[in-house]
């Protein structure tokens, strides 16, 4: 036996002797000192040699040479003989499946182009939707919403690209302005999966050098089956910067490069040879013969565009040198790229293989000179897909293209790829021979994303099968689809001599659960690495530059031979060169004891041998550095699974073991970061490196130095926060950041394939990582399966089938290295074996392994029970029975009937398993033990429910008998979870003497064994309490209603039967409310049992018929815990001692509210706490009406600056509504979110009023100090220490100084100031019952389920058959309260039942608001739906058909309805939307539900939301029917508290004071009045601070709830805002119900006079003179109302860019003021029957154009100004400049300064083109109505005439001897002095229809004969 393997064993580690190393022949090494090894972790037998310089990077192995680094530890995986325990046998294969891609645009800005009309594309995949067109824009609003819906395959769906094209449509054709593009998993990958409110930036792809071409806004959001998705605020805002918010992932750069993606394909080897087209499979059919070899080519798909290799005819060994080369911008949106392999074919082409380039794995983003661009190669990239030689059909089909794990190798292709910056301008520069060199390593950009995982493996990864073979998968008008293909030279030749051979040994040491079906013939195992190996493949004819395997040994004999330390390998060069043995000899299985479905094969003696030579490049270097990373990924693993059991347990000692494995994992991880170093150092002289393999070092480096330094700070800030969990929170990520690090991206060596063949036919294969096997001279660089044996699952190739498809598991032990190191294959072989050797097989890997020693054992399996099966039948229930398998020997439980949780109790032996090997071995890693569940049918066979793989306890002869612990171990249905099994399983050694004998087992009747009294766990009594409070929504079973339910409680062995609901129509609750039962359950509550609730339905003559059931496999929530204490009741009217002065609310005196804290310490020896809740005191009920009509008043005469900061401009409109309150609420909201803090907000919001107004009260009294004395008694939670330094400090300063201090610190509440005078309410933006935990503080509601559990879509809606409330309360008998228990069931006094109302029926008045809702999906072919509001409540329904709202998918509803209901009757309300269609049924939209059950009886008190005021009337009028303070008693009263306490000042409650005002003055009385309603509120509103009993009181809200369809199950199909009010009958009726109707909008007129223009760019030139001019006109409209578009007349002429106009503009339109938005209501097209209404923002557009008569006018520029902020008007046309628009000027907002006067610049392309001198009045429409004015120049109130002609002299023309004048601001013509009649001639038309030019006849008729002969040729020109 080899030492190094017994050091291994747990003794000293001993020296091993220098061995060979990979290639290289024997030297003289150096021995280094090797004890590093933490002694602990199982020694390591390796002895460390320092390399020559050639190996220096092959091995890493070498590190300890350093100096310096032999304190360096390294700590081991021990050295176990077996592979890991993995419990999880088989993984499901994954199902296409549901996704939902919404995508909200917003709007576009600085789109290129001259008043373009655009509209955006959205493109993804073939799916394509189109927004409006808005015309004459370059920045057009839409907020339209768009949803495309997908069934597909994960992978294939997050490699879908969304593209959106900004289109400018014109008549007949449309032009692209520009497109951006993100692929799905990007937008996948983002917290929430969404971006919103981003800005997409639009490119040219075709063309590089344009720049960005605009921006779009949108949001865009990806979901699977059950993600929520959250609605964003839709807001444009003007002053929005662009460039901080880009559609970018976080940490990518603002400015992205463009950059060429090259990809090199060199060539292929090892394809499949055989065409498997259509046409070569009929003509085999045929002729018998398919010599057709394959016609190969290599697709590139990149971000939705496609390149393609030349096809090289008839070969496998394919050449291309050929380079697809992309143009992207960098980091490209986009994460993988995708290289396929196809056969051309005549009828279609034919997927080969596929591999997946994931772009982080092969790139870093770190800046500078740390990150590296995305390289590859020239490397090797292996592809694995279907069989072979396997026919073509659906499965071939998919994993060819990437879709499910690869069954086979299918060649591989030499490749590289290199990204190249491109240094501005379009990149042609880059010629061919450029980019022939390597790409130089520029400064990276930030790379792609962090965390995220997809494997980078080939087929095996599973990757997307994007588009079909050739073409282009997308058109970008032919340009930019297409990659270019160039030739590249091809790469230098690969060194024959740098090839090398390696052996791939295994062993079969076991092959149980062999199917029966192909059992009857020899079956053999075959092992294969690449196409080595494969038997069942024609030999290929030798390839060029690869010898064949045969030749290539022959070749290497020599130097093994050479070697005398490699015996195995030993062969005379004239002896025959060694062959591989790739199968194992063909053997017929035996049938497996105990089971008749079941074979294995007889490998008691002999164990079977393989070896496969192979020959590949030496590239181990890669392999051993992953595994390195491995081998430190699995230890922390380890330590952190350990950690988070204990922790699940609630065990002491997790935070330790936490502590321990991460300071081991930093020791290990800088133990890599010392050997990487040490490999970059030598690294110099390797020459075969890729620029990849260099970087990755560097990477892994950096990124464990990063990880270090994570560690260490979890460790130093546990301390100070978050415990356990959330260090375990930051380990996981820190595991998922090394197990990205593990992958090489750069294949090496493809997978090895483990296949069962029978009759010559591939049966089931395993697949398994080279990686995982390889040797390494070094520990902890050696794979974690090389040298041990591994359980493998061999499953058929395809699709898997639901069942367990598992065809035969086989244990293996594997050994991959070298041959030079072949030496070392069996030095971990475990004890008693020995290799078979003799004669002439001497010199080769020995045939079969031998055992030397074989030992009878018994195998007992205790099978106690199972928790949480699944439920196969269509009962919901399950017939469960397990069958256990071990070796040759199989048993199967007893079958228990109708239960998910069954108990067996039943021990199986398995008398005489004969284990071979060393007893030591079986001891320590004894073989395991597969436990099988099944379903049993009577007719059927047995359907699979799951499986674990679990090891026995061993007991040898020579040690004393333990009896085995239970244990959970979990079950396994392919990938989702099963349940649990609680057994024990022990191995006993049997030995023929009678001395020992292991304990006997209790026999039963049946010969059944039962589980031993000493393994079966310790019971106690314990009694289960259980509510029945009632059943709900029971839906009909086998067809008839379910009349007569009755619940039975299941658990450990006991029923509990609920009372019979007789007539379950009439009152669905149960007649007897509480019962309990005693149970014998263990003392130890994690092995509790399941508890199983069953419904049954009582049917005429005595039937049952079972409705469904639920399980619960958890107790632990029932456990009872004692209520605290309630407050010893106090003396009543017993005054606190406090000294009080008569005034009215003088708080004691030495104390000061404290801001922080609930329960101050008064000075004085006080039993009471005193708490100060006072806000700004409110005004008397009766005053309300006066003060809030004085508050409109006052608001209508504040100045601008004070109107800013009010609500939504509402300064104006004097109207407070409940939509105010909304609008204040929606403003608060936003501000919380905006702010750096806003849980600090959260928990100042309590002392809120002391920061407000209410501060006053402390300058009142000047005898209230916060004072140095007192302030140490004040105890302030953290959050709230900065305003008590605003108390601090306000102290005692007169009024004004106070009110300027609190201004200037109003930055720290967002709640101060005007703006938030206003009442609130709480938006939340989610359901209630996630705010309240589901109101089931009083009762749970249980679902039950019937039918069969399967993983099909939708599949538990199915199953859902109604729900059971009640309530479990579980606590252990002790001897006293075991003698109460009986007088306890007498006398009714339960511990489950306190505080629990009587269940009888209740008429409650139920309102229902409905505020809004948003991104509805939509349900017309148009992309739209017309909404409308259906409420059900029992048999109620309300259906709001007539309010439909037309052609809208956020539409505002504002309704309120209001139905009487009884509890528990009708207690479900649901809300459902559906569309309104003229033809046919309504289609529903989506629905929620709401159980108003739990919420009206919740202690939070759901009925009613308390408001934040107390008022009468008005906008936030008190809804309840009681009272605050009469609200107070009940709630007293209900909690077994005393009545609260009244008096002046104050409210005591429960040993608590609470100090507020409750005095207040009237307006013009003297008296003032006592009014305790506003105190009470504040005391209700912090009733979670009452002891024992207090709970936080749900306050006046809006929810938002997701509304769902069941034709699109788990799929968001939009959100309503809304809230329930529900008040009792038999208490005081409720006021009348709030008003929410919407806001009609405000009607408005805008006047625009343009005045003048200066400066227009001048168009036209004189053909004759060359004189520049415009004819010049304005048009201006507002957005959205393009059909009231209006035009000046026009100006001709103008020589200088000047013109008058003196022309009005009027635009009437409707706005609401309170959403900025103008509504604009119109049909959308002619046959459209009703208007559809758009909220736009108010956004003014003018132009200036130039007239042309004969062609279409010319478009000069245009300035776009948002009436909400656009910049002050210049005061004069100089000052008047390009940058105003954009620079951060002052801005006004014409709806708070009503007029505005100046110049604004017009803009083309960016460029000043002119500016304007315009006049704009804002007007109200009944303002407008009273003072009405013309449009144009008309009447009322005209405008005057441009101003007369100005006459100045201008130089003459020397022949005519005249001075002539110009007429300026007119048309200009030469004319001589005098000529008063031209006054009179004005030629500005009277509008758009006078624009004629003017009549040259009255021109010369003016000027008469005074023009010579050359003027009048002149003027003809003119």
């Amino acid at each position: 036996m080899h030492d190094g393997r017994l050091a291994t064993a747990g003794m000293e580690p001993s020296r091993r002797k220098p061995k060979l190393k990979f290639g290289l022949k024997g030297k003289k090494k150096k021995k280094v000192n090797t004890d590093l090894v933490l002694a602990n972790k199982g020694a390591v037998g390796g002895e460390v040699e320092a390399p020559s310089e050639a190996s220096a990077l092959l091995q890493g192995e070498n590190w300890e040479d350093q100096p310096g680094t032999s304190a360096v530890r390294t700590r081991i995986i021990p050295n176990n003989k077996r592979a890991k325990l993995k419990t999880c046998i088989q993984k499901s294969e994954g199902r296409p499946q549901s996704f939902q891609i919404c995508i909200n645009i917003t709007e576009a800005r600085q789109l290129v182009g001259e008043n373009i009309d655009p509209s955006v594309l959205l493109e993804i995949g073939d799916e394509k939707k189109q927004t409006s067109v808005q015309e004459g824009t370059n920045a057009p609003f839409y907020n339209e919403y768009f949803v495309f819906e997908f069934f597909a395959y994960k992978e294939v769906f997050f490699d879908k690209v969304i593209k959106l094209t900004v289109m400018h449509s014109k008549m007949l054709r449309s032009f692209s302005v520009g497109s951006f593009k993100v692929d799905v998993w990007t937008v996948y990958r983002q917290p929430g999966h969404q971006f919103t409110n981003k800005w997409a930036m639009l490119t040219n792809p075709g063309d590089i050098s344009t720049g960005v071409r605009g921006y779009v806004k949108c949001d865009i959001s990806v979901s699977a089956k059950g993600d929520a998705v959250k609605p964003g605020p839709k807001a444009s805002d003007a002053e929005e910067q662009i460039d901080k918010n880009l559609l970018v992932p976080e940490g990518f750069p603002s400015e992205r490069p463009w950059a060429r993606f090259c990809v090199k394909v060199y060539r292929a080897e090892g394809l499949p040879r055989n065409n498997s087209s259509i046409m070569a499979n009929v003509t085999k059919a045929f002729i018998g013969d398919n010599t057709a070899l394959i016609d190969p080519y290599v697709e590139v798909s990149f971000f939705k565009r496609v390149g393609r290799t030349s096809t090289q005819k008839s070969t496998a060994e394919p050449a291309w040198n050929e380079q697809i080369v992309f143009t992207e911008m960098f980091p490209p949106l986009c994460q993988r790229l995708k290289i396929q392999v196809w056969d051309e074919g005549s009828m279609g082409d034919v997927a080969i293989g596929t591999h997946y380039f994931d772009l982080r794995r092969i790139s870093n983003e770190q800046d500078g000179d740390r990150g590296f661009l995305p390289t590859f190669g020239p490397a090797w990239i292996n592809l694995y897909g279907s069989v072979r030689n396997g026919s073509i059909g659906d499965d071939t089909v998919e994993l060819n293209e990437g879709i499910g794990e690869g069954v086979s190798y299918r060649g591989r292709v030499y490749m590289e790829l290199a990204v190249e910056i491109l240094s501005g301008g379009s990149g042609s520069e880059s010629k061919l021979g450029r980019m022939l060199k390597p790409s130089k390593d520029a400064k990276a950009g930030k790379g792609v994303g962090k965390d995220g995982k997809t494997p980078a493996g080939g087929g095996g990864g599973g990757g997307g099968a994007g588009a079909a073979a050739g073409g282009a998968a997308d058109d970008d008008k032919g340009k930019a689809a297409a990659a270019e293909v160039l030739p590249v030279e091809s790469p230098p030749a690969l060194d024959a001599d740098n090839n090398e051979t390696f052996l791939l040994f295994g062993a079969l040491f076991e092959a149980t659960m062999i199917d029966r079906k192909i059992g009857d013939k020899p079956i053999s195992f075959e092992f294969s690495i690449g196409n080595y190996g494969n038997v069942l493949e024609p030999p290929e004819k030798p390839p060029p530059r690869s010898p064949s395997p045969a030749f290539r040994r022959r070749a290497l004999d020599a130097p093994v031979s050479a070697t005398p330390t490699s015996p195995l390998l030993l062969g005379e060069p004239a002896d025959a060169p060694t062959t591989s043995r790739s199968s194992t000899p063909p053997q017929r299985p035996l049938i497996v004891e105990g089971n008749r479905y079941y074979m294995h094969l007889p490998l008691e003696k002999q164990k079977p041998c393989i070896s496969v030579l192979s020959n590949w490049e030496n590239r181990a270097y890669r392999l051993h550095n992953s595994n390195m990373l491995d081998n430190i990924a699995v230890l922390f693993e380890g330590g952190v699974a350990s950690a988070a059991e204990l922790h699940r347990k609630s065990e002491p000692g997790a935070e330790h073991l936490l502590e321990t494995a991460l300071k081991e994992f930093c020791a290990d991880a800088r133990s890599f970061v010392a050997a990487a170093e040490a490999k970059l150092k030598a690294e110099g002289k390797s020459s075969y490196l890729t620029q990849l393999d260099r970087k990755r070092l560097t990477l892994c480096r950096q990124e464990l130095e990063s990880m270090i330094g994570d560690a260490r700070s979890v460790v130093e800030r546990k301390r100070k926060a978050g415990g356990v969990k959330e260090m375990l929170q930051h380990a996981t990520k820190l595991k998922q950041k090394i197990r990205f690090l593990v992958e090489e991206p750069q294949h090496t060596v493809p997978d090895v394939f483990v296949w069962l063949l029978s009759n010559n036919k591939r049966i089931a294969y395993a697949r398994l990582s080279a990686r995982d096997l390889l040797y390494s001279s070094s520990r902890e660089a050696r794979g974690i399966h090389c040298g041990k044996i591994i359980t493998l699952f061999l499953k058929p190739p395809g699709k898997r089938v639901a069942d367990l498809s598992v065809q035969a598991q086989v244990d293996v032990y594997l050994w991959y290295g070298s041959s030079s190191d072949s030496v070392h294959m069996l030095d971990d072989l475990p004890a008693g074996f020995s290799a078979a050797t003799g004669g002439a097989a001497s010199s080769r890997p020995p045939a079969a392994l031998l055992c030397a020693e074989q030992h009878a054992f018994q195998l007992r399996c205790h099978m106690y029970q199972a928790r949480g099966l699944i439920a196969a039948d269509t009962s919901g229930l399950s017939d469960p029975f397990a069958r256990v398998t071990c070796l040759s020997h199989s048993q199967t439980t007893n079958v228990i009937s109708q239960t998910l949780s069954p108990t067996w109790n039943q021990c199986l032996l398995m008398s005489r398993l004969l284990l071979g090997g060393d007893l030591q071995h079986v001891w320590k890693e004894p073989p395991r033990v597969l436990v099988e569940v099944y379903d049993d049918d009577a007719l059927g066979r047995a359907e699979y429910l799951g499986a674990t793989v679990v090891v026995p306890e061993v007991r040898l002869a020579s040690d004393p008998y333990a009896p085995p612990t239970l244990e959970y171990s979990p079950i396994h249905c392919g990938s989702l979870p099963g349940g649990d099994l609680l057994a024990a399983f022990e191995l006993l050694q049997m030995q023929e003497s009678a001395e020992w004998s292991p304990p006997a087992l209790e026999k039963q009747e049946g010969g059944i064994y039962t589980v031993p009294a000493n393994i079966r766990p310790v019971l106690s009594t314990f009694r289960l309490e259980v509510l029945f409070w009632g059943m709900r929504e029971l839906k009909k079973v086998q067809l008839l209603s379910v009349d007569r339910p009755q619940v039975f409680i299941e658990c450990a062995g006991k029923t509990l039967r609920s009372s019979v609901i007789q007539k379950y129509k009439s009152n669905p609750n149960f007649p007897t409310l509480v019962d309990a039962i005693e149970l014998e359950l263990p003392e130890n509550e994690h092995l509790h049992p399941p508890l199983s609730i069953t419904v049954v339905d009582w049917r005429a003559f005595g039937r049952s018929t079972l409705v469904g059931n639920h399980v619960i496999n958890n107790l632990k929530a029932f456990k009872y815990a004692p209520p605290p204490a309630l407050p010893a009741p106090t003396q009543t009217h017993r005054p606190p001692k406090v000294t009080e002065p008569p005034g009215p609310s003088t708080p004691p005196e030495g104390l000061c509210p404290s801001a922080g804290d609930t329960t101050m310490t008064p000075p004085l020896t006080d039993p009471d706490f005193l708490i100060t809740v006072e806000e700004d005191a409110p005004p008397p009920e009766e005053q309300l009406g006066k003060k809030r009509a004085g508050e409109a008043r006052s608001t209508r005469g504040r100045s601008t600056k004070r109107k800013k900061r009010t609500i939504a401009d509402e300064s104006a409109e004097c109207v407070i509504d409940w939509w105010s309150k909304y609008y204040a609420s929606r403003d608060k909201r936003a501000k919380q979110d905006g702010s750096p803090f806003p849980q600090v907000f959260d928990k100042a919001l309590p002392y809120q009023g002391l920061l407000s107004d209410g501060i006053d009260s402390l300058g009142k009294h000047s005898d209230i100090r916060v004072t140095a004395a007192n302030v140490d008694r004040l105890v302030i939670p953290t959050s709230c220490v900065e305003i008590f330094c605003l108390v601090t400090r306000v102290g005692g300063e007169p009024d004004g100084d106070k009110r300027k201090k609190q201004k200037g610190r109003g930055t720290l509440d967002p709640n101060l100031g005007p703006a938030t005078k206003l009442a609130t309410l709480e938006l939340y933006s989610k359901e209630l019952e996630a705010e309240f935990a589901s109101f089931n503080d009083w009762v749970n509601t249980y679902e039950l389920f019937r039918g069969k559990a399967n993983e099909e879509e939708g599949a538990t809606e199915g199953r859902f058959v109604g729900k059971f409330k009640g309530r479990f309360c579980l606590y252990k008998m002790s001897e006293d309260n075991a003698q109460d228990s009986d007088q306890d069931t007498d006398g009714g006094d339960f511990r489950v039942s306190r505080g629990i109302p009587p269940n009888g029926l209740v008429q409650v008045l139920v309102r229902v608001y409905i505020v809004s809702a948003s991104n509805l999906h939509p349900a017309d072919p148009d992309g739209k739906a017309d909404p409308y509001v259906v409420l059900r409540l029992g048999k109620n329904e309300i259906k709001d058909r007539d309010n439909y709202i037309p052609k809208q998918l956020n539409p505002v509803f504002g309704r309120s309805f209001e139905m009487q209901a009884t509890f528990p009757l009708e207690s479900l309300l649901s809300v459902a939307v559906y569309d309104h269609d003229l033809v046919g049924g309504d289609d529903l939209i989506g629905e929620t539900r709401i159980d108003l059950e739990n919420r009206f009886y919740s202690r939070h008190r759901a009925t009613c939301g308390l408001p934040t005021e107390y008022s009468l009337d008005g906008y936030n009028a008190w809804r309840d029917g009681l009272k605050p303070s009469e609200l107070l008693s009940k709630l007293c009263r209900d909690h077994g508290l005393e009545e609260p306490l009244f008096r002046p000042g104050r409210i005591s409650v429960a040993d608590k004071v609470f100090v507020g005002k409750t005095c207040f003055v009237h307006e013009g009385e003297d008296e003032p009045l006592e009014s305790y309603e506003h105190l009470s509120l504040k005391v209700l509103q912090r009733w979670a601070e009452i002891p024992a009993v207090g709970c936080k009181l749900v306050p006046e809200h809006i929810e938002t709830r997701t509304l769902f369809n069941k034709d699109r199950p788990g799929m968001d199909q939009g959100q309503v805002q809304m809230w329930v009010d529900m008040f009792p009958m038999d208490l005081p009726p409720p006021g009348p119900s709030v008003d929410i109707s919407p806001r009609k909008p405000k009607g408005y007129e805008l006047r625009i006079i343009i005045w003048n223009t200066e400066d227009v760019i001048l168009e036209d030139s004189s053909f004759l003179t060359g004189q520049q001019s415009s004819d010049i006109y304005i048009k201006g409209w507002l957005k959205g109302l393009e059909d009231d578009r209006q035009e000046t007349d026009v100006h001709y002429n103008s020589l200088t860019g000047e013109g008058n106009f003196n022309w009005r503009f009027v635009f009437p339109f409707s706005y609401l003021p309170a959403e900025k938005v103008i509504v604009v209501s119109k049909k959308e097209h002619i046959f459209s029957l009703d208007k559809s209404e758009q909220k736009l923002p108010a956004i003014l557009s003018l132009q200036v154009w130039d007239f042309e008569t004969l062609s279409s006018d010319d478009f000069l520029g245009t300035v776009e100004l948002d009436l909400h902020g656009f910049p002050r008007g210049a005061k004069t046309a100089k000052l008047c400049k390009a940058d105003m628009l954009t620079e951060g000027t002052e801005r006004i907002s014409i709806f708070q300064q009503k007029r505005a006067r100046g110049w604004w610049p017009f803009a083309k392309c960016g460029e000043l083109t002119g500016k304007v001198e315009a006049e704009f009045h804002l007007l109200t429409a009944e303002e407008a109505e009273k003072n009405c004015v013309g449009r144009a120049r008309k009447e009322p109130e005209p405008l005057p005439k441009p101003n007369s002609l100005l006459l100045s002299p201008v130089p003459v023309p020397q022949s005519t001897g005249h001075v002539l004048l110009l007429v300026r601001q007119s048309v200009q013509v030469f004319l001589p002095l005098g000529v008063a009649e031209l006054q009179e001639v004005h030629h500005h038309g009277a509008g758009a229809a006078h624009r004629r030019a003017v009549p040259r006849s009255a021109l010369l008729h003016a000027a008469g004969s005074h023009f010579s002969e050359d003027s009048q040729r002149m003027r003809s020109d003119l």
